[in-house]
């Protein structure tokens, strides 16, 4: 067969095949089966259960896309790390929310716990990957984002762009628009 009359269609295949490990491997939802519940973890602070979008009460962890630098000053992706983490959370199972409110994105805000995790947004705060959302050394989850940052966990192992000043600089498509 001549070799020439299969090249458009390998180059196909191979396009196709990137396609599919590109949408396999690169900024897909981390889903969870545990205890017959599925979860996907959007990011480090939100993801999904029965149906429920969950937004963590109190946090704020970097953009599933935010990077962040590392002490010798390399960027690595820290709000993907951040997602993986959380999940990693969750995974212990037996995961319940007490709801607290609505935001403007239609997120349920919400306390939630896993096995052995009494308080999942405290737990992200104290291991690095998220920060405590009121004014600096205020809210709830102060102490354990000082310990954090004491410690050089996760975020605070370098400089970071604080997720707040990142989603200003990068809005959603589907932010409310104000008035």
């Amino acid at each position: 067969m001549n070799l020439r009359r299969l090249a458009p269609w390998i180059f196909v295949l191979l396009i196709a095949a990137g396609f599919v490990v590109w949408n396999f491997y690169f900024d897909r939802a981390v889903r969870i089966d545990k205890d017959g519940r599925g979860i996907v973890v959007q990011d480090g602070d939100s993801f999904i259960i029965q149906q429920t979008t969950i937004r963590l009460d109190g946090i704020d962890a970097p953009e599933l896309k935010q990077n962040c630098f590392s002490a010798d000053g390399s960027i690595w992706r820290c709000g993907g790390e951040a997602r993986n983490q959380l999940a990693k959370l969750l995974r212990k199972g037996d995961v319940k929310c007490e709801p607290r409110a609505k935001d403007v994105y239609g997120r349920t805000i919400a306390k939630c716990s896993a096995r052995d995790v009494p308080d999942i947004a405290e737990e992200i705060v104290r291991l690095g990957w998220a920060i405590n959302a009121a004014d600096i050394g205020q809210g709830k989850y102060s102490a354990a984002e000082e310990e954090a940052k004491a410690a050089k966990r996760g975020i605070w192992q370098g400089p970071f762009e604080r997720p707040k000043v990142y989603r200003l600089q990068h809005p959603r498509e589907d932010a409310p628009k104000k008035n």
